[in-house]
């Protein structure tokens, strides 16, 4: 087995799910003003260096750092061996600018990422558009007074790649021509740690080592040797220096320690999405058993989503019975596959008849989180949406107590708020739901308990009995316990 695989192997899928993570969290954040994106990028790359830090071993010191400028913009040159610096660049900068291809912010996604983080986009199609688009973003960049950071080998460049072999390019020189900036080279020695397209990682000490400022000169060509000669020759001696900080032997416990914690998930996720899907097609399986129903249309449940959240999802649900039939357009729920956690349901339209009435009744959806623990149902919100009527419940429904030992039905506690209940009880009144004078003193009723536009009232149980505030609105036949 390789040195380091093991390590290397757990970094690669906690790095791997985390990227995921904060992908899908900084989606909204482009919506949002850019401190909120800048917050989510920091959090992940400070959350990196610590996986970096405590799985892989590899920590980082930072030299010179008394060559930058206090206030106001400048020039980074840095050398490029590695992703890992790049990792770094929003910690040992504030908010960098970095130098990167126009070609990169056509990626979906990512390139509306990268458009965010304000890069300065180069347009490559021509040696002549690249030079005049690099100075005319360092110059919108610099009245920003942010730091530019520019790898003047134009892409990532293996330890043992020369110079000669990849030159330094001229447009770091043209950045300071056009805002008279001084250039600070930066040397590393991350390649030897964290080499290019390669799985396997090393545990050491990576040195980040700012140099003298180089200011700006008549002569372009002076400037770039300096910049390639000071980098090239700091950056070996970092590389001797860092080859040393490699342990010939680590410890192994903390990389088992979180190969077993990432196993551990891994089980716990398949085997509670096995459970969730076994229950759900149970309740599918015995509601097909019922002798009332005469057709039905019940697709069974689609999971998915691991290492994230466990997402359950199901299409069109159709039941019919001989008094009525309801349909419900798709069904989704996710939770965290850990106990306890809320679960999220959402549906699509729902339609609801019966053979006395004239019509059907729908609802455009229903948005509620829910959490299932020691027989108590707790509704956070349950939201049923109606054109421009709202109604959520919230509370808990208690299948383990009852209030009277005779009954089988759960106890009820929950708050109900309404929103323009009108055009709802109008339907219901039209399609033969309800009749007139029930109508009537339906709405008196609700308009009793309205305040400020919103409807508020409980529902609560006693026994087969369910109650809307004090008025009985439902009475089930007791169910006696065997």
């Amino acid at each position: 087995m390789p040195p380091f695989f093991i390590r290397s192997t757990i970094f690669n899928l906690c790095f791997y799910i985390l990227t995921a993570i904060s992908c899908i969290v900084m989606l909204p954040t482009l919506f949002l003003p850019r401190a909120a994106f800048l917050n989510v990028v920091r959090g992940f790359v400070h959350i990196t260096a610590f996986l970096e830090k405590y799985i892989l071993g590899l920590s980082y010191e930072v030299r010179g750092k008394e060559y930058l400028p206090k206030e106001g913009a400048y020039i980074i040159a840095a050398k490029h061996q590695s992703a890992y610096e790049t990792f770094k660049l929003h910690i040992l900068f504030n908010d960098p600018a970095i130098v990167l291809k126009k070609e990169l912010l056509k990626i979906p996604l990512w390139g509306k990422y990268l458009a965010k983080s304000n890069v300065i986009a180069i347009d490559r199609s021509s040696p002549k558009m690249a030079i005049k688009s690099i100075k005319e973003e360092a110059q919108r960049v610099s009245a920003q007074n942010r730091a530019m950071v520019i790898f003047p080998q134009g892409t990532r460049v293996a330890p043992e790649t020369s110079a000669k072999e990849k030159p330094y390019k001229i447009g770091v020189v043209r950045m300071q021509e056009a805002t008279g900036l001084p250039i600070i080279p930066m040397a590393l020695n991350t390649g030897i740690f964290y080499p290019k397209h390669k799985w396997c990682k090393k545990a050491g000490r990576v040195i980040f080592e700012f140099l003298p400022p180089i200011n700006p000169s008549d002569n372009a060509s002076s400037v770039l040797n300096r910049i390639e000669m000071t980098v090239e020759e700091k950056t070996a001696r970092l590389m001797e220096e860092g080859k040393k900080s490699i342990p010939a032997k680590t410890s192994k416990y903390p990389a088992i320690f979180a190969f077993i914690l990432l196993t551990a998930y891994t089980m716990n996720w398949f085997i509670a999405a096995s459970i969730a899907k076994r229950a759900v097609i149970d309740a599918l399986e015995q509601i097909k058993t019922n002798p009332q129903i005469i057709d039905y249309q019940i697709s069974e449940p689609k999971i998915h989503g691991f290492p994230l959240k466990l997402k359950l999802s199901m299409d069109k649900q159709f039941i019919k019975t001989s008094n009525g039939k309801i349909s419900i357009a798709s069904i989704k729920a996710q939770s965290w596959a850990l106990m306890g956690m809320p679960i999220d349901i959402k549906t699509g339209e729902i339609k609801i008849s019966m053979t006395n009435w004239k019509g059907a009744i729908s609802f455009e959806a229903l948005d509620s989180q829910i959490i299932f623990q020691d027989n108590i149902l707790d509704i956070k919100y349950a939201r049923l949406i109606k054109s421009q009527t709202r109604g959520q419940v919230s509370g808990q429904i208690d299948f383990s107590t009852q209030t009277y030992p005779d009954v089988a039905y759960p106890n009820v506690d929950l708050s109900l708020k309404l929103v323009n209940i009108d055009p709802v009880i109008e339907e219901m009144l039209s399609s033969n739901i309800i009749k007139p004078k029930a109508a009537m003193f339906a709405s008196i009723a609700l308009k009793s308990l309205e305040k400020e536009g919103v409807i508020s009232s409980s529902i609560t149980s006693q026994g087969n009995k369910l109650y809307l505030g004090p008025i009985k609105i439902l009475e089930l036949p007791p169910i006696r316990d065997e």
